[in-house]
């Protein structure tokens, strides 16, 4: 019996609690759709992934059920109570046609355009057919019903045509074929440069300095801004930018102090997200324009209709439904409109909590770490792959430094690049190339560090080893006892400065963000380290060395029993370099090895000069040859604080792989670098 009417109430039910979820469902993407950008509520991805997954299939459900219980109503001539539900059709379109904050949520979507565009053409057909086959209302809840169905098919129509408009194909044919004429004002605009005469106007830039002010400099990239947008757009497709070009970022840029520099970053890569995964695009034309500003006052002319009508002989729970649902759509067709008045961008906000200041950490030796000592979460999970999926995935840290790290990059470029390395076309290209070798040779005048054959071989490694191999020469050097003791130092030494105590504990600082970072993205995100071939596997591969000697035969000195990260880096470190254990474990050996020469070699001081210096240049190296494309991908999920250094890079002068590829080195240059 209970079970009986459970069914019943279920089957009297069902149709309210869907169409109602389906309103609930739109409701919080709307309101959920910053969560993809803010930090503190990252955990809530997956809740809002599922509902941009789960919100079609909901209304679909809903839209075959009332169909079904229609034909039920029908058959049993029991149809009075339940006609006011042929009403919801058209509610229903309108949730199919999703919000405009969260159109795509991964890049993938735009490219299911088509798939979309059936949908529409199916499910509108559903809607018109249940409406027209058992519609038996009154003259102004028609009209109410003729309006929400103007709605609904404009807006479902809309998704498609966004998801097109949005797609990587289209966004390349359309920025192909439009060109945009040149700029008022703008030195140099149109001018076709050689590589040559770039190299030696860049440098003219760079000794005049600073030429306006901060202030005035920004307010003339707001002006500017859908200029600069374009042009910044294009990188995005992996379009190599004019010189011109180039040359007018980099004039700003140089003018533009670190904060600033900063914002002007994140306002960019903001607009590029908005472009992609929003309708912002198809809003922007004409048509699309025009919708977004009649379909608010469409869907309050079928509230006040619908408020007016005849509702006798209709169920009062049916009624009540109807009203939450005509002014639920009413409120959702309204906020947009009122955030873009409000805002004067859709996605304005997104600048208070931007994720672009956060930069994710992952670390060997915690990972480790965390395997021989799991936490409280770890061992609760029985699955030997879902534990290892949480220790890759939940255990991610993240550290508001992405200003400061820029910075970092920005002196880099300036600094040691236009000022000091780069005075050709060849010297330009052999500086993009570089991976911690300017900075080992200029720390040559303390060390013969090149000489002595114990860092410079290195570079010959593939990236990927190179950037696994620092990681834990970093680790190994921040655990060592020179450094910890440093941490604990209150007062200066005779020897040491206290502003030089500040300075050393900065660099080491930014090393090891820096260093989590790369590690970071050879494991989480090997795509984006280097275009082709980057082997995540060597993470796993380094920690099985780790594991194996800290479980082998008996240690020469006691693990502690906490077995921390600290604890296991200060194990290795007091290892003999002859043990048989590191035979097995070859990345460890040598990494302990060049970690050794550089504690015993170089002060506090210098030692975190190269580290960060090698570390600044690798960073710089892999985000000039991240594609565009992995770019785009990843603002789907936040984006990555390589997209900033990417950005700067560029905006500095430097060159990215669309300039590498469309722009070769000559046959001379490669035969002269070859032989230095």
């Amino acid at each position: 019996m209970g079970l009986s009417s459970a069914l019943d109430w279920w089957d009297k039910w069902k149709l309210r609690i869907l169409v109602l979820c389906s309103l609930f469902v739109q409701f919080f993407l709307f309101v959920a759709a910053d969560v993809r950008w803010s930090y503190a509520l990252r955990r809530l991805r997956v809740i809002v992934w599922l509902a941009y997954i789960g919100g079609d299939a909901l209304a679909v459900y809903a839209l075959a059920t009332l169909f079904n219980r229609q034909k039920q109503q029908i058959t049993t001539a029991g149809g009075g109570d339940a006609a006011l539900e042929v009403v919801w059709a058209p509610v229903l379109l309108i949730h199919l046609g999703g919000q405009p904050f969260i159109t795509a949520y991964s890049l993938e979507d735009n490219e299911l355009w088509k798939r979309h565009a059936i949908t529409l053409v199916s499910q509108v057909t559903v809607a018109l057919y249940v409406f027209c086959k058992w519609w038996s209302g009154e003259k102004r809840l028609l009209q109410a019903a003729v309006l929400l169905f103007i709605v609904g098919i404009l807006k479902f129509a809309q998704k498609p045509w966004a998801l097109r408009r949005a797609s990587y194909g289209s966004i390349t044919s359309t920025t192909y074929s439009s060109s945009s004429p040149p700029r008022r004002g703008v030195m140099g605009e149109g001018i076709n440069y050689s590589l040559e005469e770039y190299v030696k106007e860049a440098q003219k830039h760079i000794k005049e300095g600073r030429q306006i002010s901060d202030e005035a400099q920004l307010e003339t990239f707001n002006k500017d801004q859908a200029f600069a947008l374009k042009d910044i757009y294009k990188m995005f497709l992996d379009l190599a930018a004019p010189y011109s070009v180039r040359l007018h970022f980099l004039q700003s840029f140089l003018n533009l102090d670190g904060g600033n520099q900063h914002k002007v970053l994140r306002r960019c890569i903001i607009a590029q997200f908005a472009s992609i995964y929003t309708k912002e695009r198809s809003l922007a034309t004409s048509l699309g324009a025009c919708s977004f500003l009649v379909l608010p006052f469409l869907a309050l002319a079928s509230v006040v209709l619908f408020a007016k009508s005849d509702k006798d002989g209709y169920d009062n729970k049916d009624i009540t439904v109807t009203y939450i649902l005509f002014f639920g759509t009413f409120v959702m067709e309204l906020a947009p409109y009122l955030l873009n008045a409000l805002f004067r961008h859709p996605l304005r906000k997104l600048e208070i909590q931007a994720w672009q200041d956060m930069v994710s950490q992952h670390n060997i030796m915690s990972f480790c770490a965390r395997n021989k000592k799991p936490p409280t979460l770890m061992k609760l999970v029985t699955f030997s792959y879902l534990r290892d999926y949480i220790n890759k995935h939940w255990y991610i840290r993240y550290e508001p430094a992405a200003q400061q790290i820029s910075m970092l990059v920005r002196h880099h470029a300036e600094e040691d690049g236009w000022k000091e390395y780069i005075h050709d076309a060849a010297t330009y290209r052999r500086f993009n190339n570089l991976r911690g070798e300017h900075t080992l040779m200029k720390m040559s005048h303390h060390l013969l560090l090149l000489e002595q054959d114990k860092l410079g071989w290195t570079f010959n490694r593939p990236f990927d080893e190179y950037v696994l191999l620092w990681h834990l020469i970093t680790d190994l050097c921040l655990h060592h006892t020179s450094t910890t003791s440093t941490d604990n130092t209150t007062t200066a030494s005779s020897s040491q400065s206290q502003d030089t105590i500040v300075e050393s504990r900065r660099r080491r600082r930014s090393s090891e963000i820096i260093s989590n970072y790369m590690i970071y993205l050879l494991f989480i995100c090997p795509d984006m380290l280097i275009p082709a071939g980057t082997r995540s596997d060597l993470f796993m591969l380094a920690c099985d060395e780790i594991e194996s000697m800290t479980t082998k035969g008996e240690s020469p000195s006691p693990l502690p029993d906490d077995e921390t990260r600290s604890g296991i880096a200060q194990w290795i470190l007091g290892m003999e370099q002859g043990d048989r254990r590191m035979v097995e474990a070859p990345r460890i050996s040598e990494a302990l090895r060049l970690a050794r020469f550089l504690i015993d070699s170089l002060n506090e001081e210098q030692r975190w000069e190269v580290i960060q210096g090698v570390w600044v240049e690798m960073l710089c190296y892999s985000a000039s040859r991240c594609r565009g494309y992995l770019h785009v991908k990843s603002l789907g999920v936040a984006g990555e604080f390589l997209t900033n250094v990417w950005l700067l890079w560029w905006c500095m002068g430097m060159q990215t792989l669309p300039d590498m590829v469309h722009n070769p080195e000559p046959p001379e240059e490669i035969t002269a670098a070859a032989s230095v």
